[in-house]
């Protein structure tokens, strides 16, 4: 017959042998997959903001969201009075000039008509002294003539000369001013053209953030564009991880949109400049599985893969304690060497075997 006090120790002997395997596990066999992680927007390839060059009340706007651009292509008008009237003067001076410094026209026509009427009068007092110097040679006439002629002979050589200079230098002159003027009908016609902001790339219009009547200021962005099919993930990472990271890497992607659901990638670009204000570096990361449908500057979680290792012998992280220790009783500790770690389970090296119990902390 079995007694009550044989019961009750039996009761308390299986009692305590299932509080001690309870909580427990064993180290399992499998891979771990070292990664960093970084979060980013979804960018478009080629995206930026357009900003007017000039400022002005828009009169027109010839796309919308979503169409497509080819680069050069107008996106709107900016009515900008002042440029215009610049432009018209800047022409007019050089229609001005245009006619000015052609051989024919009245500027050039009248310097060289002058210089044709000093070169007529230094010949006739050329001839006259000549004349009058062969006269003084037979003791004809009086000296104070001779002085008389050769005065005027000088006074037409001088003459002659000033009106010779003046045209090579009016010449001159009005060509300089000819270039100027081009030069600013140029820069008119520039400003001319930045009345009507085109687009830059090959894409597509993913924002307008202006209405027509509202004011242009070279301040605020007016439209977004971007690539229609080439979109990529920019990326953050801390600087404790960068030196880890390298071009090729396989990055896997989720998106806020897609819930659960991974989507990989791979590094293509490191920019080597840190944020000093988020101590990050920014990383792109091109998709090599795509999401079906991608929008710009959606937010994006992503792990690089840095170090992939298998077969190796793993526990759960939260079974560390103080990343040295494990627990292989309740209140004993041992001592482990650890090494590859992801986001659920880190590599055992040495300090315990596959099957030494472990209980958790």
């Amino acid at each position: 017959m079995i007694t009550r006090a044989l019961v009750a120790a039996t009761t308390c002997i299986l009692l305590n042998g299932c509080t001690e395997n309870e909580g427990t596990i064993t180290p399992t066999i499998g891979t771990i997959t070292e990664s960093a992680y970084a979060s980013g927007v979804v960018k478009a390839e080629g995206q930026y903001q357009v900003y007017p060059v000039v400022s002005g009340r828009v009169v027109a706007i010839l796309v919308q969201e979503g169409d497509t651009v080819e680069a050069g292509q107008v996106l709107l008008h900016i009515d900008d009075r002042t440029s215009s009237l610049n432009t018209n003067n800047a022409y007019a001076q050089l229609r001005l000039l245009e006619q000015n410094v052609r051989e024919e026209g009245p500027v050039l026509s009248q310097l060289r008509s002058a210089l044709e009427q000093a070169r007529e009068k230094l010949n006739v007092d050329s001839l006259n002294f000549s004349r009058q110097q062969a006269l003084w040679a037979q003791k004809i006439g009086s000296r104070n003539d001779l002085d008389q002629r050769e005065l005027a002979y000088n006074t037409s050589r001088t003459n002659y000369d000033r009106a010779t200079k003046m045209l090579v230098e009016s010449r001159s002159k009005l060509q300089t001013e000819l270039n100027v003027a081009r030069n600013n009908a140029a820069i008119s016609a520039s400003g001319n053209d930045d009345r009507s902001p085109r687009s830059l790339i090959h894409g597509i219009v993913y924002d307008l953030m202006i209405e027509p009547g509202e004011l242009a200021t070279t301040q605020k962005p007016i439209a977004v564009i971007g690539s229609a099919t080439d979109l990529h993930v920019d990326l953050e990472v801390d600087e404790f991880d960068i030196r880890q990271v390298n071009q090729g890497q396989k990055v896997y992607v989720t998106l806020d949109s897609y819930g659960d659901r991974a989507f990989e990638a791979k590094v293509v670009r490191i920019i080597p400049f840190m944020d000093e204000r988020s101590r990050t570096f920014k990383v792109e990361a091109h998709f090599v599985e795509r999401p079906p449908v991608l929008f710009p500057n959606l937010t994006a979680e992503a792990s690089v893969v840095l170090q992939v290792k298998e077969n190796v012998m793993r526990i759960p992280a939260s079974y560390v304690v103080a990343d040295t220790y494990v627990l292989t009783g309740k209140d004993t500790r041992t001592a482990v060497q650890l090494g590859l770690r992801d986001m659920e389970y880190v590599e055992v090296v040495s300090g315990i075997e596959a099957n030494t119990p472990l209980y958790k902390p």
